[in-house]
């Protein structure tokens, strides 16, 4: 495959992966837009092997890996700024408040893993790609694993005490109308 062939699969891959994105929270399915972005990653990585030509030389990286690092840091301070101001304006529209905490935690998110990436690189060098995407793989099922145990736990449901139902956490479902024998 030539470096030509390449670009042009992954503008095309970019598309498709748009139109299923768009179309699937359209129609409300959340699932497929994960499973197409993951066969879309595997296509462009064996298609990125085939590839004959230099796709990348160590100027790139290097310059890739500065521009990354000066992005974080102007997303940053501007999302800083803008999470105090919306934060500070709560008073006058409730959904500031949200947003602003969204903002926080994920620009102290992307802080930690840049920290986490950092310090990997560090040590083990990120260059060994089968112990980096064996890490990735582990951190991807772990954080699998905990998101099911928070949203799939029973955390928000409706609980029979004392012939009584009580409410757990928040449920999205209405109070039972069938009778709690307990």
């Amino acid at each position: 495959m030539t470096l030509k062939q390449f670009r042009f699969l992954k503008i095309i891959t970019a598309a498709i992966v748009a139109m299923a994105f768009s179309q699937s929270l359209i129609a409300g399915n959340y699932f497929i837009p994960i499973l197409v972005l993951a066969v879309a990653f595997l296509v462009l990585f064996y298609a990125k092997k085939r590839v004959r030509e230099v796709v990348a030389d160590e100027r790139d990286y290097e310059i890739g890996g500065k521009s990354a690092f000066l992005a974080i840091q102007i997303f940053s301070i501007i999302a800083v700024i803008i999470t105090f101001v919306l934060y500070s304006s709560r008073a006058s529209n409730i959904f500031y408040e949200p947003v602003a905490m969204t903002l926080s935690f994920s620009v102290i998110a992307l802080m930690l893993l840049y920290s986490l990436l950092f310090n990997y690189d560090a040590r083990f060098k990120l260059g060994d790609k089968r112990t980096f995407y064996l890490t990735l793989l582990v951190v991807i099922i772990l954080a699998i694993f905990l998101g099911g145990l928070r949203f799939l736990s029973g955390e928000d449901s409706w609980l029979c005490e004392n012939g009584q139902w009580l409410k757990h956490g928040q449920p999205n479902s209405p109070m039972p109308n069938t009778p709690c024998n307990l």
